[in-house]
């Protein structure tokens, strides 16, 4: 969420009109100052490519290394996305779009195969069916507070890097919070088998043990009120006879 608020802004950053002194690793100030036909043809390029990759690339790769593993490698690699990024405005002029073009399609395809994985992981997390609902919402409410404040804070420290000559201050303080989730990613267990599985398990249960009195009801004999009473009195005259 933070890349998609950042991504634009950082693309229609100007070029400082005063050359900033640069002191690498970190202190450097300069953009790509697009125009907005530049930037939104760069937007549908990312769409489109996106589109693919969930519907082919996901499918694809989470059939070979499982779901967990596929969000725990994602996890581990996000901070590079971020680190690297802010670098883009240092490449040669001859580079620069080819560079932008690298970080679209490296963002698309971890973001198509982050977010499908977060999804299944969160489903197969739901201890029963009547969990499921609340655990869905909680998330929900989750993921649209971070797009409230998420954006707000990566502008204003986006704005301060600026200023300070640091213009990926923004992007690295998103790759540290990258790195936390990475950590947490291996605190994550997938259960195995369906969630709902106990449940089938007693319904199956509870469907042989009918199927099994209505099998011992059809062997025994029907008994009727008064005929075993009857047939003791015959069975005692016959021995008096």
């Amino acid at each position: 969420m933070a890349f998609d608020q950042l991504f634009p802004v950082f693309l229609s950053s100007p070029t400082p009109k005063e050359a900033q002194p640069i002191s690498l690793p970190f202190k450097f100030v300069d953009g790509f100052d697009l125009d907005q036909k530049t930037i939104g043809l760069i937007l549908s390029v990312q769409g489109i490519y996106q589109l693919f990759a969930t519907v082919f690339l996901f499918p694809f790769v989470v059939k070979r290394i499982g779901t967990l593993h596929l969000f725990r490698l994602l996890a581990m690699t996000y901070f590079f996305l971020y680190f690297f990024t802010p670098y883009l405005v240092l490449l040669p002029d001859n580079l620069r779009m080819i560079g932008v073009y690298v970080a679209v399609v490296w963002r698309c395809t971890f973001s198509s195969m982050a977010y499908p994985s977060n999804a299944i992981l969160l489903t197969n997390s739901a201890p029963t069916l009547q969990t499921l609902g609340t655990i869905n919402g909680v998330a929900a409410s989750t993921a649209s507070l971070c797009r409230a404040f998420g954006p707000t804070i990566t502008g204003a420290l986006y704005a301060v890097g600026l200023s300070t000559g640091y213009s990926g201050l923004a992007w690295w303080c998103n790759g540290f919070v990258t790195i936390a989730g990475a950590f947490f990613s291996f605190q994550i267990t997938e259960p195995k088998g369906r969630m709902d599985a106990e449940k089938v398990d007693e319904d199956e249960e509870a469907a042989n043990e009918a199927a099994t009195v209505a099998a011992a009801s059809e062997l025994q004999p029907e008994v009727v009120p008064g005929r075993l009473s009857i047939d003791m009195v015959r069975r005692a005259s016959q021995v008096d006879l």
